[in-house]
């Protein structure tokens, strides 16, 4: 357990990609690192060690309600109470809707959504126990812009943003902060295939005012504020749009796809 102070993350989906990164930039910050996937996480425990920080890695599928909440009990235990908490673990179906099936439309939502609140649920009571914390979730652009094949994942980010809203209202008055990031298109292990198809990058980025894609070291700036305890002291309740000015007008192809798409990792990160 930490002795010296330190402050406690969990960063879930964090064995590569986009909470890979999170993971990292927070322990730039000065926390103590327990991340937590589907997969093996060593090698993001090992690129935290090497830059100096500490961290440990966790396997856990976060639709099981029951096996995140052991997680919260083990990290607590083993590293000291949790101070931010950090939820990037997502999947994604191109599925047309009217090919929707129960199977295809509950895998999406189980891990977005059901994944989601078992993560804030479960952290969030020792946190109000203790008088403070932050949450951050990964919400979507998807929220409120839709493109073929994307209803169910549309349904399940757009539900993330009312969940945020619910719980920093309730778990405002015992001082603990809930908030989301909305990334448009970020360049992940799940998206460079299709961003390296030809014509593909340009149109995403020319769809963006900034014209660019964006990096996973984009999305992992704006969790760290919003993990802040100081900064972001008197944010809650809040989506952060992180996507270079596409939804401003909301042209473009209609990539913007940022989780995982490996079918049996489910609650894998992006």
């Amino acid at each position: 357990m930490t002795t010296d102070g330190g402050r406690v993350a969990l960063v879930t989906g964090a064995a590569r990609g986009m909470g890979a990164q999170v993971a990292r930039r927070l322990a730039d910050d000065g926390y103590e690192l327990a991340v937590a996937d589907v997969r093996s996480c060593d090698e993001t425990v090992d690129s935290i060690a090497a830059a100096g920080g500490r961290a440990r890695g966790y396997t856990c599928d976060i639709v099981d309600w029951d096996g995140v909440g052991e997680l919260v009990e083990e990290i607590e235990r083993g590293q000291g109470p949790l101070h931010a908490v950090v939820q990037v673990a997502g999947v994604y179906r191109n599925v047309p809707f009217l090919e929707l099936d129960p199977e295809s439309w509950r895998l999406v939502l189980d891990v977005n959504l059901d994944g989601s609140f078992n993560v804030t649920r479960q952290a969030a009571r020792p946190m109000a126990a203790r008088g403070e914390g932050s949450i951050v979730l990964i919400s979507s652009t998807a929220s409120w812009l839709v493109w073929d094949t994307a209803a169910h994942y549309t349904v399940s980010k757009a539900a993330i943003d009312g969940l945020v809203k619910g719980a920093a209202y309730e778990l405002g008055p015992q001082g603990v902060r809930v908030n989301s990031v909305a990334p448009g298109t970020i360049r992940t292990p799940s998206t460079e295939a299709e961003l390296a198809m030809p014509g593909v990058e340009a149109a995403e980025a020319g769809a963006c005012p900034l014209r660019r894609v964006g990096e996973t070291s984009d999305i992992a700036e704006a969790v760290a504020f919003l993990s802040d305890p100081g900064r972001a002291a008197w944010v809650t309740g809040h989506t952060l749009v992180v996507d270079g000015g596409y939804s401003i007008h909301g042209e473009g192809s209609g990539f913007g796809q940022h989780v995982d798409t490996i079918p049996a990792a489910r609650g894998g990160g992006a």
